[in-house]
């Protein structure tokens, strides 16, 4: 039986097949020919097998993830996959594996530097990927770090950094018998640094924005958005269009796994997400039951080094993940990736057949992993929101931190919120719809306490607001937008406070940024200053806390990046919602006055160092450079000229576009939009898309960095669709 491949001349492959599974086949094929030594590194580390690639660095990592059984788990969540999904995953690897056959003897460079040879790929490994590619989405590091702000700085410290979260003081709850549960998490943290360190996902956010046709230049809806995460090479995305008699799609997939789970449209409707930022995870700090736990052991292998001993085991509540057994006290987990039975494959098919936006939602409700805030569009005129996935509601503690190892803790008996009960609403009244990781709504089960700020929702819709007759031309304008709506708070906190600074550019520099535009642009020297500002007060606020260096990553602390984040984010909101007073030495408007003064002499005297005298060569460009590092040549020195250029990065957290930065590393663009795209629903051959880099994740293809240029300019690429329009991309064609 033929399948047609036809590849356009950015490389991406468009398949024409004769039933379903031999669509998923080639889906299979392509993504091995494409992307081969991702999936497997990604495979091989939900296996907790990644030592034997990168020796000792991969070696905790192994360890939590043998621990979590997330191999078995992975199995035994395919066993229960319904018999269409099972055929779906069994010809996706068939067709990994027919590849794998054909090239045997020229595998990618990868393999070059280490002696682990492709296994063939069995169907459950599609689930592995699609986990490992979202364990740590969830809560883990912000229990761990609230835990230590609790201890350390007490209860009031915790809930105001937390700002409006339109709950009920939590205060009382953190009682005594809190606080000494948690006195002793520091030990078991910082004998377990390193793990916590390998374990740090870097997740920026996304947005999506949805617009009816009656704010339309054509009268049909436009869908488009970006999702942000850590810019890696080769990208977390792939493009790929696939044809059949009972589907017809295009999107973009994760290396590994069939269909097109998070962004992609059919012949009738298109669909997106952003993270739901959901609480999907508790720790819980056991001693008791320890005693009482089966404990089993498993061999991991490191390269160089030999094998070790892993002890694995699990209490009533989840596996034991950190902490040893022989000092009485450790920490276990509970995922909604873990508890019950994941379905979230079994939404695949239907997703790719569904008719309208009602049957998209339709066809994910059986969504476990993670919680999304899903978008879609459809041909019939609307626009659609509904969230997907996973939702379980425990005590109100344990949205904050880790919680006592007891019986009453346990997930057991706890049921998921009915996905009609998650928010959805359908054709609002405002004429778009738009998310960015914001709180969903203020009513309705509880989702999360960690929300992104709402500068990056606001500004979409403030954008939205001037557009009666939108074109897809804006939609490229929205995801290049990099105006701040969180500076002006930060800055007028500087104007109003900042009066007893020393430098002698000080005025300068206050004047600077009360003129500014509020644009994080590459050219802006403002943008330059004030994100030094920010990261300056954030660090004096750690210290004045207690809880920063050098003791990142020291006992209390998920991991020096992690904490950096966070204590960044939280900072923040304790300057723009008038809490500085919470902090010590910070009781008075004096002392306000005094640190903020101090922020800007050290910003101006470390740009100097870093930039020199001349201070029309401050740019954030110079500052905010983008690395997009190759995950395996990080750790391997052979490997290290498969790393992809540096680049600038306009942008910051806060901003549409997206540049987000981890404090500890300074002002290095860490996270980034790693796909963009716009579905325009009136001619699906005028749709657009672009990722950072490639298609192809081999380094040298011509194909793995011909995107750039488009993706710094914030330029989309077609996105042929039709019959027509394929044949007129053609560029090569090849038969299966």
């Amino acid at each position: 039986m033929t399948i047609a491949i036809r590849r356009d001349r950015w490389g991406i492959s468009h398949v024409e097949a004769l039933d379903r599974l031999d669509a998923f086949e080639a889906q299979g094929w392509v993504a091995a020919d494409d992307r081969f030594w991702q999936m497997d590194a990604d495979r091989i580390k939900a296996q907790g097998r990644w030592a034997e690639i990168v020796g000792s660095k991969g070696a905790k990592e192994d360890a939590f993830f043998r621990r979590m059984r997330l191999t078995n788990k992975c199995k035994n969540d395919w066993s229960l996959l319904a018999p269409e999904t099972k055929e779906m995953t069994e010809a996706y690897a068939k067709g990994v594996n027919r590849w794998l056959k054909e090239q045997a003897d020229q595998l990618p460079e990868e393999y070059q530097y280490h002696g682990l040879p492709p296994e063939s790929w069995e169907p459950w490994h599609c689930l592995a990927v699609y986990k490992i590619r979202h364990v740590f989405m969830g809560t883990l590091h912000r229990k761990l770090w609230r835990g230590h702000l609790l201890a350390t700085c007490g209860p009031e410290v915790v809930e105001a950094m937390q700002g409006n979260i339109n709950d009920d003081s939590v205060i009382a709850s953190f009682d005594n018998p809190t606080l000494d549960l948690l006195s002793g998490l520091p030990e078991v943290l910082k004998a377990n640094s390193e793990l916590l360190e390998a374990l740090v996902d870097i997740d920026g956010g996304s947005n999506s924005w949805a617009i009816h046709g009656s704010r339309t230049s054509s009268g049909m809806p436009l869908l488009a958005g970006d999702p942000h995460r850590g810019i890696e090479f080769p990208n977390v995305y792939h493009q790929f269009h696939m044809k059949c008699p009972e589907f017809n799609a295009i999107g973009l997939a994760f290396p590994g796994v069939p269909g097109f789970p998070h962004f992609g449209h059919n012949d009738d409707v298109a669909w997106c997400i952003t993270h739901g930022m959901a609480d999907d995870t508790d720790v819980f700090v056991e001693s008791t039951d320890l005693d009482q736990v089966e404990w089993e052991t498993e061999l991991l292998t490191v390269r160089g080094e030999g094998d070790y001993e892993v002890y694995c085991g699990s209490t009533e509540r989840g596996p034991v993940v950190i902490g040893d057994p022989a000092e009485n006290m450790a920490l276990s987990l509970a995922w909604t990736g873990l508890a019950g039975t994941d379905t979230t494959f079994d939404a695949l098919i239907p997703m790719l057949k569904a008719s309208s936006c009602k049957k998209l939602e339709d066809a994910v409700a059986c969504w476990v992993i993670p919680v999304n805030n899903v978008l879609s569009a459809d041909t019939q005129g609307h626009i659609s929101f509904k969230i997907r996935g996973r939702v379980i509601e425990r005590p109100e503690a344990n949205r904050w931190i880790p919680v006592a190892g007891e019986s009453a803790s346990s997930w057991t008996d706890l049921e998921p919120v009915a996905f009609d009960q998650l928010p959805g609403v359908t054709d609002p009244p405002e004429g778009y719809l738009v998310t960015a990781n914001n709180r969903p709504s203020n009513s309705g089960p509880y989702i999360s306490l960690d929300f992104a700020g709402s500068a990056r929702f606001d500004r979409i819709s403030q954008l939205l607001e001037t557009l009666p007759a939108a074109s897809l031309s804006d939609m490229e304008r929205i995801h290049g937008d990099v105006v701040s709506l969180r500076a002006p708070d930060i800055v007028d906190s500087l104007l109003t406070h900042a009066s007893k600074f020393t430098h002698p550019w000080a005025e300068w520099l206050l004047n600077s940024l009360a003129n500014w535009n509020n644009e994080m642009s590459k050219s802006s020297i403002e943008a330059a200053m004030y994100a030094v500002i920010r990261r300056r007060w954030c660090e004096s606020v750690g210290e004045r806390l207690g809880v920063s260096a050098p003791s990142f990553g020291a006992p209390g602390w998920p991991s020096a990046e992690a904490a950096s984040r966070m204590l960044a984010d939280a900072a923040l909101v304790l300057l723009s919602d008038h809490k500085h007073a919470l902090i010590p030495g910070l009781e008075t408007e004096d002392d306000l006055d005094h640190a903020l003064s101090a922020c800007i002499d050290e910003t101006l005297t470390e740009l100097q160092l870093r930039l020199g005298d001349d201070r029309e060569t401050w740019t954030w460009g110079r500052l905010h450079r983008m690395f997009s590092p190759h995950f395996m040549a990080s750790l391997i020195q052979e490997a290290h000229h498969l790393h992809p250029p540096v680049d600038t990065c306009p942008g910051d957290s806060d901003t549409v576009r997206c540049g987000s930065v981890i404090p500890e590393r300074g002002e290095r663009a860490s996270a980034a939009s790693v796909a963009r795209y716009a579905f325009d629903l009136d001619d699906w051959d005028k749709s657009g898309w672009v990722v950072p880099h490639g298609v192809s994740g081999v380094r040298g293809s011509g194909h793995d960095l011909d995107q750039r240029q488009a993706w710094l300019e914030c330029a989309l690429l077609p996105m042929v669709f039709s019959d027509k329009g394929v044949r007129e991309a053609e560029v090569s064609y090849f038969e299966l």
